[in-house]
């Protein structure tokens, strides 16, 4: 029986986590909203750039970069303390010798692993010959708009997997029927 409802809540995890399918819509970058503006508004807000240079058309670019680097070291150390050692021998004349040997001590073994790491964030602005910004390029800031649709083919799979199982059945069916009528409400079913 204990199989059993195991089996029953692993079956209804699955379905209750494949009726929706998660999306991304790209919405923009954070740095369209430099697109004309004037120079001295660019560095009111950005500060004064690590360099400008030509952009060939008679204008200039406006180089802001952030260079950061991230070191992570992991070490492992081992520590032996006191060994002891009893017993003792015995030779062919009958004879029996005893031994003790005792060491004393510390024994330490150190690995030390280090990663670093290097990322280059950037953001080169174009200004026009009146320094106007008409352009930018970067490698940060761009902003998404996370949503959720019904996935009917997945969400029915799942239903139907869920009806070798009595229990289950007995709510996936009516919870896959009732998801699926709000996601149509809402227009929110998969393509």
């Amino acid at each position: 029986m204990k199989t059993l409802n195991a089996i029953s809540l692993f079956v209804l995890l699955i379905i209750s986590t494949s009726c929706y399918t998660t999306y991304s819509t790209y919405k923009g970058n954070v740095h369209e909203n430099t697109i004309g503006k004037t120079k001295n508004e660019i560095l009111r807000s950005y500060g004064i750039p690590e360099k400008t240079e030509d952009d060939g058309a008679g204008g200039s670019v406006m180089v802001f970069e952030k260079i950061t680097q991230t070191t992570i070291t992991n070490s492992s150390t081992q520590t032996l303390d006191r060994s002891r050692s009893n017993g003792s021998v015995v030779y062919g004349n009958k004879g029996i010798i005893q031994a003790n040997q005792n060491q004393g001590g510390q024994v330490s073994n150190t690995d030390v692993i280090t990663q670093t790491t290097t990322n280059k964030d950037y953001c080169y602005i174009f200004l026009d010959p009146e320094n106007v910004v008409y352009d930018f390029k970067s490698n940060y800031g761009a902003q998404y708009d996370y949503d959720k649709c019904f996935n009917k083919s997945l969400t029915w799979v799942s239903v139907g997997v869920s009806c070798l199982f009595v229990y289950p059945a007995i709510v996936t069916v009516p919870w896959a029927i009732i998801s699926y009528q709000k996601a149509k409400n809402k227009d929110k079913i998969c393509k």
